[in-house]
């Protein structure tokens, strides 16, 4: 079935016949693996799954996938990180058994893999490679067009590890979560104090809910606890964003202070900085000065002289916090 979106004429939904294929979801026959994609894994959709280093990836999927193994689904991890040696031994540890794995980059062989698969792992997106001649931005947009355009006709689940920069931001431009189904996340859960606790969320889901799920990762790999749910509720949250404006505030420079700095320092995502800073901006504690990732922030009140080469502090303010 081919679910990819094309010009159609308006008509009643009444009159729409919804194919089957969306009451066929995949489902692992682990309850708790299961919650945390809803109703299941639905034939032919696409993924994205980011996470810092170490925060089990690729042990996440090799779990989900042997769960899919076991429950009669074929599935295949094609892996351009690791070589298929280092996979298997780290498949040993986590008793992992009957997913088939290769080292294979190339899109036009995974296209075809889609065909013989229910489900395929490519990590990573940006090791892809291809034989035509393209540069990043047209390897990238014929990478996630073609791939997900064969995962769909073969209803073949497809999942792309992506790699994250070292702010923490999704690698590459918005193209592909915007083109792919789901988009999933693994992070340490700081509030617990336990540095093997991790949060796996979705920050877009077509086909199932957004929700967040609790778990543990040891040496076995993923023990699942429930969904998670925050601790800093009602007016603990009003406080910790309170706290974090309290430590902007009290910055000391040099280095100035700057977007970069404020996620380094706070621990914080691009999007909760971008809020943070626009918060304190409107409130008058802080001031903006230049625009977009040059721009300088000066407290209110510690202003001294005008800042001029913003790109030129940023650069140096740069080079003194990495």
């Amino acid at each position: 079935m081919n679910l990819n979106l094309e010009t159609t004429q308006f008509e009643k939904v009444s009159d729409i016949n919804v194919p089957d294929i969306f009451n066929r979801r995949m489902k692992t026959g682990i309850v708790d693996l299961d919650n945390i994609f809803g109703l299941g894994i639905l034939p032919g959709s696409s993924f994205t799954l980011t996470a810092r280093a170490g925060c089990g990836k690729t042990t996440f999927l090799l779990q989900l996938f042997e769960a899919l193994a076991n429950n009669g689904y074929k599935v295949a991890y094609a892996s351009g990180e690791e070589n298929k040696y280092q996979l298997a031994f780290n498949c040993k540890r986590l008793n992992v058994r009957n997913v088939s794995i290769a080292n294979e980059t190339d899109i036009e062989t995974l296209c075809k893999a889609t065909a013989q698969y229910d489900a395929l792992v490519i990590d990573s997106f940006q090791a892809l490679t291809t034989k035509n001649k393209l540069n990043s931005r047209q390897l990238e947009a014929f990478a996630v067009t073609e791939l997900v355009k064969a995962a769909k006709h073969n209803e073949c689940a497809i999942f792309f590890v992506m790699h994250l920069t070292k702010a923490g931001v999704l690698k590459g431009g918005t193209l592909i979560p915007h083109t792919v189904d789901v988009n999933m996340s693994i992070r340490m859960d700081e509030e617990s104090g336990d540095l093997s606790s991790r949060i796996i969320s979705f920050s877009k889901n077509r086909f199932g809910p957004l929700v967040e799920y609790s778990g543990v990762l040891s040496g076995n790999g993923f023990c699942y606890t429930g969904y998670y749910e925050p601790k800093d509720k009602g007016n603990n949250k009003a406080e910790r964003n309170q706290s974090r404006i309290d430590e902007v505030l009290e910055m000391e420079e040099p280095p100035y202070i700057t977007k970069k700095r404020v996620m380094k320092e706070l621990s914080l995502s691009s999007a909760q900085t971008y809020t943070l800073l626009k918060e304190m901006c409107d409130k008058d504690l802080i001031k903006k000065f230049g625009r977009g990732d040059d721009a300088v922030y000066k407290v209110v009140g510690k202003i001294t002289k005008p800042l001029i080469n913003f790109a030129k502090l940023n650069r140096m303010a740069e080079a003194i916090v990495c």
